[in-house]
């Protein structure tokens, strides 16, 4: 149970005055008592109310305070807001003031038609000698008459951190909506809904430090206020009719992020893009090799010793012919698409077993897949001489498509012996790890396009989207296209969607209310034709609006021509 001051239970049973007289019950209501609000209501439903839940009370719970060098401070006043010097409501103001041995925390209540300003105040005082890190308050709780529009499971948190997209969430309850907005995008903060408990019952949160028992997953991040200093931000919790647009709701949220983040992606050709897969992964030990003796990066998935050996000069002969007739089928099938060119997932094969399995690591092609830098003996070809992946490329090329590869944030190791890894990278280096992968295959290839797999963390949380920022500052030319996603991540790349794995149909709505030319790469692939003829309409809206389907070119698939049609329904063009 959330701490909360003895304080408060006992003012719920003073006299309840509200703080204007109201014609009217329609519209957002709220009730004060001596202890703060005791009950609010938007038309005329009551989704607050002290005096039935004393619990609710306004308190403040978890605070975060390390001393000058960083260390963490506990017990005392250093832990939770209700040990203090006293805590006070003011009505004339509406404040809650709480006083403590470093500083204040003061919130203040703001009504503004149907909309509940909630403005926090933290002071932390010269002569602290601490710094305030953050802190989680509880204003309230909302009791939905249902579980709102979206809220999955009524244990989960529904949160925005101000730090991945405009931090708006929005509860539909269907009588209603709140959405809780912040509408300054400057700097980290945690709003949306908490589980308070009880069915259908959430704490419009505010925190400025993590919220205890977060998902793992979540951004870390505080908001330090350091002796001498104030920091001052909103939640803006914005009440509105069931379906009222989140963009009529948060505009000034909308616009203030586009600001501060501003998309740099002026990518115009939104047709398709074809995908090659040239081998296929094992099973088994992700750590342990899955090949074949006569084709250990099982490229072809083909087993046959008797078909190609690229242990003899033969048998490297004819899988130079395979790779190169492959290319020419490729950039066949690209032109029956019309599409912008192609992205070879595998170029180093697939020599381990998933999630190693994409080594996605260009620059270690000669260590990786030797057979790949083998030189072209065939003197009848017009690539004689050649290394074999750079003339598997230059056939696409000059069929005048793009090209492109997979790179991983990760580094592919061999750990001896035949064992190999993927190896977590510090945030810090995540940068150069993947920018040197790309100039490898940007400068040697003429790669434009590049799909970023497993851009995550070791605890699953996605990678933060400034890495993206610098990457794709450093490409200019080429198109980024990252497996996880935030909304910030549409300011510097085309998230990747996959309507084959996922059911995704496109790119979030709420996204073009900031970034309107904003657009997702979605995996169409060997979806069930079926699946895909059921959602041809919507597919053909995104496309529409700009998102870019991406298919299998490496030959001619049962969805390749739904896939023409619908570009063709959609009137896309080569440029936007």
């Amino acid at each position: 149970m959330r701490k909360f001051s003895c304080f408060f239970i006992a003012m719920l049973a003073a006299v309840v005055f509200t703080s204007e007289a109201k014609a009217s019950s329609t519209g957002l209501q709220i009730i004060y008592s001596p202890a703060g609000i005791q009950r609010l209501s938007y038309n005329d439903v009551t989704l607050a109310d002290t005096s039935l839940y004393p619990s609710d009370a306004f308190h403040i719970g978890h605070m975060k305070i390390t001393d000058r060098k960083g260390n963490l401070l506990s017990g005392g006043q250093y832990n939770w807001g209700e040990n203090n010097n006293g805590h006070t409501w003011n009505a004339s103001t509406k404040t809650w003031t709480y006083l403590f041995t470093w500083g204040s925390i003061a919130v203040q209540c703001a009504q503004e038609g149907n909309t509940l300003n909630l403005q926090v105040t933290e002071t932390n005082s010269a002569d602290s000698g601490i710094v305030l890190e953050g802190a989680t308050i509880y204003p309230f709780v909302l009791h939905f008459p249902k579980l709102p529009a979206g809220f999955s499971d009524a244990k989960y948190e529904q949160l925005t951190f101000n730090t991945t997209g405009p931090s708006v969430t929005v509860a539909d309850y269907g009588g209603g909506q709140v959405a809780a907005v912040v509408p300054d995008a400057a700097k980290p903060l945690y709003s949306g809904y908490e589980p308070a408990g009880t069915a259908n019952a959430y704490f419009p949160i505010i925190s400025s430090t993590p919220i205890d028992n977060m998902a793992t997953f979540f951004p870390r991040n505080d908001r330090p206020v350091k002796p001498g200093e104030t920091d001052t931000f909103t939640v803006s919790l914005r009440f509105a009719p069931s379906g009222t647009p989140v963009s009529n709701l948060a505009a000034d949220a909308y616009r203030n992020w586009a600001k501060a983040w501003p998309p740099v992606v002026h990518w115009t050709d939104r047709r398709v893009i074809g995908t090659v897969f040239l081998a296929n992964s094992p099973q088994g030990n992700m750590n342990k090799p899955g090949g074949y003796p006569n084709n250990p990066r099982r490229y072809f998935n083909n087993a046959n010793a008797a078909d190609f050996d690229i242990a003899t000069p033969a048998g490297l002969a004819k899988f130079q012919a395979k790779v190169l007739n492959r290319a020419a089928d490729t950039a066949l099938n690209l032109k029956k698409l019309n599409a912008q060119g192609v992205i070879t997932w595998d170029i180093e094969g697939e020599q381990y077993p998933q999630p190693t399995s994409y080594v996605c690591a260009p620059d270690e092609i000669a260590r990786v897949a030797p057979e790949m830098e083998s030189i072209i003996s065939d003197s009848a070809s017009p690539y004689n001489g050649m290394k074999l992946d750079d003339a598997y490329f230059k056939t696409l090329r000059d069929a005048g498509f793009r090209v492109g590869v997979c790179v991983r944030p990760q580094h592919f190791t061999l750990a001896g012996g035949e064992a190999a890894n993927q190896d977590q990278l510090p945030e810090s280096q995540v940068v150069a790890e993947l920018t040197r992968k790309m100039e490898f295959a940007h400068s040697r290839w003429g790669a434009t396009l590049f799909y970023v797999d497993s851009n995550v963390e070791a605890n699953g949380q996605v990678l933060n989207a400034d890495i993206f920022q610098k990457v794709a500052a450093s490409f200019p030319d080429s198109l980024v296209i990252p497996e996880q996603s935030t909304r910030k991540y549409f300011a510097y790349t085309a998230p990747f969607a996959s309507f084959v794995f996922h059911g995704d149909l496109g790119s979030p709505a709420d996204v073009r209310s900031y970034y309107p030319d904003a657009f997702s790469a979605n995996l169409i692939n060997d979806v069930d034709p079926a699946k895909l003829a059921k959602h041809t309409p919507q597919l053909v809206e995104f496309v529409k609006q700009g998102d870019i389907l991406m298919v299998l070119a490496d030959y001619w698939q049962t969805n390749n021509q739904a896939v023409v049609k619908i570009y063709e329904a959609a009137g896309a063009k080569k440029s936007r």
